[in-house]
């Protein structure tokens, strides 16, 4: 299912990326943004890794750097995005951190935090938050 143009943002997450998250992607997002989202989530570094796709130790040379590659820099605007559906959908930040954090039958009794470490489970997690903002079952 397509975000609807009232659909949350990255933006609301990182509000670094500015009116062009493409080019911003291409770039490198700066090592803030995972800073954004790790608050946002209130989780470690390994776990925000793991979503990521990358080692704990590939996130640690990335704050020594300062930028995420394309493929990080992308994966973190997915997991921002699915950060604000959540918000969205369940009326508050604090609601979307615990329900991100809590294992789900329908997800082999994973938490979508541990079930997005792949693209495809980021867009099942993220496809879950449509159902649940409109009401339809998950």
């Amino acid at each position: 299912m397509a975000p609807s143009p009232s659909s949350p943002t990255a933006t609301s997450v990182i509000p670094g990326i500015g009116s062009d998250p493409v080019s911003a992607v291409r770039a490198g997002l700066p090592y803030a943004a995972v800073e954004h989202v790790r608050d946002q989530l209130d989780v470690s570094d390994e776990v925000l890794a793991r979503a990521l796709g990358v080692s704990s130790r590939t996130l640690s040379r990335r704050r020594d750097t300062g930028t995420l590659t394309t493929d990080e820099s992308d994966r973190l605007v997915l997991l921002a995005e699915i950060i604000a559906l959540a918000q969205q959908a369940l009326d508050s930040d604090e609601g979307a951190r615990q329900w991100l954090r809590t294992p789900h039958a329908l997800l082999g009794g994973e938490s979508p935090l541990d079930h997005m470490d792949t693209v495809t489970g980021m867009q099942e997690v993220k496809t879950m938050l449509y159902h649940i903002e409109h009401g339809m079952p998950v």
